[in-house]
């Protein structure tokens, strides 16, 4: 509900309700005479697009799953004369036509040239629900073994884990795109615009090679500067973070269970049991406000995206497909403290896209808007950028200040930078009406550490799945089945 009434598509009785938290209809007429929730007027169920979230959560029948299930199964099924690659929320055969037929292959990501002339193209692969990693043998759990690199990202570490990357760490561009977009059903354009930041943050630009971890032999040095990996501080790896501490205290790779434990607590206390939108922008307000009274080296300038889509990715395509709109513990929690796909896990029936991401991070932002800029000599130092006033034109901001970002001053490093810009980033934002040019960065922007880590180490930190011991803290709320009482608070709270 949350994606239609943001893009202006639903109807107004509905909306309202949804803001109130009062389910379809009026309070008196939650439940059909039959006990089933009234039926979605847009699709005639409730719809896998995130309207489950219009319903109380209660348990449902049997015939009230079957409805879904038939629901989402004709959209799969969707005759070939029937996909509309014009409608508003895509199914996933007009997903893949849109890419074909008016996005980015053979288009706008055509061969590559210059320095990237060698980098394979990613190409679209299939979305909709679908068990992941099902029964495919191919792509069972192995743990890392003593040569395997691991970083911080746990979304990736999983990855690898089930062999969607390669097992060892070390991916390229083409394949960790591709892989994305087939283990988590998000859509082209994001899996191209993440796979791209991860090579700029940390990788070989001109073979397309990165670790997901820390700097790693078997990734060559092409242009003959260091070549970091993804745990590289700066883009990628963050301060103010859901799951790993800020660099100035040391460790800013491993899992940190103090991290974890205040998430767990905001799903509890603002989502209901959730981890949710609502819990997220909860969740990412107090980790910067944390960081920039405690971190004296903190910076939220040009990666200050990052620290809102990666709890937007939290929330969207993690839970199970099965019921995308709830993406309780035991749908998101495997991903972090065992780095594997849950039980029985599907991946989300539509495609999370770039454009849903942008705004994403704006309607995040927005929740406590915070100045961009440093801290530096005790005290902080704002950057002279003007921060947008509508959600999508921040997340906008964002990525086209991590897109202008170089990993290094060296020449041929921001020039190879820049290539990635001019040829990947910009045409991915573009596709999601962001132009990069409207908000005139600084091209070649360094975001180099001084002092710098260069061995990043594994950043796996893998805890083990439902052991919890004195210094973990037991998931509570709807997530766990136990009670929880909801704190009231404003729809929007202003800095």
């Amino acid at each position: 509900m949350a994606e239609l009434s943001r893009r202006g598509l639903a109807p107004p009785d509905l909306e309202e309700a949804y803001l109130q938290r009062k389910g379809l209809g009026t309070p008196g007429q939650k439940r059909q005479a039959d006990g089933h929730p009234i039926a979605d007027p847009l699709s005639g169920v409730l719809s896998p697009l995130g309207l489950g979230s219009l319903t109380p959560r209660a348990p449902r029948s049997e015939n009230h799953k079957r409805a879904i299930e038939e629901h989402v199964r004709s959209r799969l099924e969707e005759r070939d004369e029937d996909v509309n690659i014009d409608a508003a929320i895509l199914t996933p055969k007009a997903h893949k036509r849109h890419v074909e037929e008016r996005g980015l292959v053979g288009g706008i990501l055509g061969t590559f040239t210059g320095v990237l002339a060698a980098l394979d193209v990613p190409t679209p692969q299939s979305s909709g629900l679908k068990a992941i990693p099902g029964d495919d043998s191919a792509h069972q759990y192995i743990a890392p073994g003593p040569t395997d690199v691991r970083g911080l990202c746990p979304t990736l570490n999983t990855l690898s884990n089930h062999g969607y990357l390669s097992r060892d760490g070390i991916t390229t561009f083409a394949e960790a795109a591709n892989a994305i977009q087939t283990a988590y059903s998000m859509s082209f354009d994001i899996a191209v615009f993440l796979s791209a930041l991860g090579l700029l943050a940390g990788g070989d630009i001109p073979t397309g090679k990165y670790s997901i971890g820390g700097q790693d032999s078997r990734v060559p040095e092409t242009l003959g500067q260091p070549v970091l990996g993804i745990d590289r501080h700066g883009l990628f790896e963050i301060d103010a973070s859901i799951s790993r501490g800020d660099r100035y205290f040391g460790d800013n790779h491993s899992f940190n269970i103090t991290r974890w434990n205040k998430l767990v607590s905001d799903a509890n206390t603002y989502g209901d049991g959730l981890f949710n939108i609502d819990a997220m922008k909860h969740n990412a307000a107090d980790a910067v406000d944390a960081s920039r009274a405690d971190n004296p080296e903190f910076t939220f300038g040009g990666n200050f995206a990052v620290v809102y889509a990666t709890r937007a990715l939290l929330a969207r395509p993690l839970p199970n497909g099965t019921e995308p709109s709830v993406p309780d513990f035991k749908n998101i929690a495997p991903f972090y403290l065992n780095e594997t796909f849950p039980d029985e896990w599907y991946r989300i029936p539509n495609s999370y896209s770039l454009v849903d991401l942008l705004a994403d991070i704006g309607n995040l932002f927005l929740f406590k808007p915070q100045p961009l800029g440093t801290n530096y000599d005790g005290a902080f130092v704002p950057l002279n950028i003007t921060v947008p006033e509508a959600a999508a034109d921040i997340g906008c901001l964002g990525a086209s200040l991590l897109a202008s970002a170089a990993p290094d001053e060296a020449v041929e490093v921001v020039e190879a930078a820049n290539a990635v810009k001019d040829q990947i980033l910009s045409a991915v934002l573009g596709s999601a009406s962001c132009n990069i040019a409207d908000y005139d960065t600084a091209s070649g922007t360094s975001y180099t550490a001084t002092d710098e880590n260069t061995d990043a180490g594994s950043g796996s930190g893998i805890t083990h799945f439902g052991e919890w011991d004195s210094q973990s803290l037991a998931p509570g709320g709807l997530s766990s089945g136990q009670p929880t009482r909801r704190k009231r608070s404003a729809r929007s709270r202003k800095a």
